[in-house]
């Protein structure tokens, strides 16, 4: 049990008691309210109101050394909070400072605690037995743990099966890049091709890219499906609303519009992501003196065409240049298919719209 010190209140004479541990703790005084400093054993100091007295010396038997004074933590800033503290440390009991020492350690809270510092004025009769305490201990409430945050690519996919799943244009316009500009080709382009969910077996990442400007990233997905086992080439890009498909190259690379313009009709021209080389070298004899010619591939095997430059047009350079040494350029292209007097066809690479397969306006 804790060691106790009992003294009169240098106020009003009400007797009080507190632990030990609390000597030399200044606090109001339960009974009249004025600010006392609890006497101190160690160092010989009675108890007294700091405002109006100094502290007064307690003689010491010449025959006991004086006990060591264990340390003592600095007054804390007087402010309401620390008066409050102090009041309640006077008011402890031993069964307070035993609750305290084996609950507070669990961050338990002590609570509907009485004070026993609340003794009736000086009485010629024994002090009066602190009445019963009530302590309750509450076990605090688990704090949640937040949820761990959901990998960009699995926010990626999940946006791209909600677009895959999609019944309609409608429903599917909500998970397209700049929805305000696809609509009306969404719309149109249903009224040509069947509108619907599209079934997949399965959905891997291919590759990644970061706008360093932005710092949004942009994945491409395989989408394999049963019409397409090698897997459809799919752009899901970070924006400031959320995940979102470039339904544009989706449409083009799904319904196979490459192949479909190449054996259309002629004096179309259409617009295609295209995997670009260099043809093969021809004979001298074959050298046409006006155009220059390249490989077409979409990302699809068995499609590819041979496309013709003009060689005064200002891209041959930059054709030339991407796909020298066996190099593969992947550009967006405007593409023209003509036709000869004999009847046959050819394909013309009219301007290169941009460099790379990335959505238009970037991610």
């Amino acid at each position: 049990m804790a060691e106790m010190i009992q003294f009169h209140c240098p106020a009003c004479g009400a007797l009080l008691r507190l632990p030990l541990a609390l000597a030399a703790q200044q606090g109001p005084c339960p009974c009249c309210g004025k600010i006392i400093v609890a006497p101190d054993p160690y160092r010989g100091v009675g108890a007294y109101q700091p405002e109006s007295q100094a502290p007064i010396e307690i003689e010491r038997p010449m025959d006991s050394p004086p006990p060591v004074a264990p340390p003592i933590s600095p007054p804390a800033p007087s402010s309401h909070r620390a008066v409050l503290v102090l009041s309640i440390l006077l008011t402890s009991t031993v069964s307070l400072v035993a609750g305290y020492i084996l609950g507070a350690r669990a961050n338990w809270i002590v609570s509907n605690t009485p004070s026993p510092l609340m003794l009736p004025p000086k009485m010629e009769t024994a002090p009066p037995v602190s009445p019963p305490v009530q302590t309750v201990l509450i076990k605090p409430q688990p704090v949640e743990t937040p949820p761990a945050p959901t990998k960009a690519s699995a926010a990626a996919q999940s946006a791209l099966k909600a677009f895959l799943d999609a019944p309609d244009w409608t429903t599917r316009s909500a998970y397209v890049l700049h929805p305000e500009k696809a609509r009306e080709s969404m719309e149109a382009y249903s009224r040509k091709v069947p509108d619907g969910a599209t079934p997949f077996k399965s959905i891997a990442i291919q590759n990644s890219y970061t706008d360093k400007r932005s710092g949004n990233t942009l994945f491409i997905f395989g989408v394999i499906t049963e019409q397409h086992p090698t897997g459809i080439p799919v752009a899901v890009a970070e924006t400031v609303t959320g995940w979102q498909v470039d339904w544009q190259a989706f449409i083009e690379f799904r319904d196979d519009h490459f192949k479909v313009f190449a054996e259309g009709p002629a004096n179309q021209t259409g617009r295609f992501h295209l995997i670009v080389s260099a043809a093969p070298t021809a004979p001298a004899s074959a050298v046409n003196e006006h155009f220059s010619s390249f490989l077409l591939d979409p990302p699809y095997p068995g499609r590819q065409q041979a496309a013709f430059v003009k060689k005064t047009s200002d891209i041959l350079a930059s054709l030339e240049a991407a796909t020298a040494n066996g190099g593969k350029f992947t550009p967006v292209l405007e593409v023209k298919k003509h036709s000869t007097t004999d009847g046959k066809s050819y394909l013309e690479i009219v301007r290169i719209i941009d460099i790379d397969w990335l959505p238009e306006d970037g991610i």
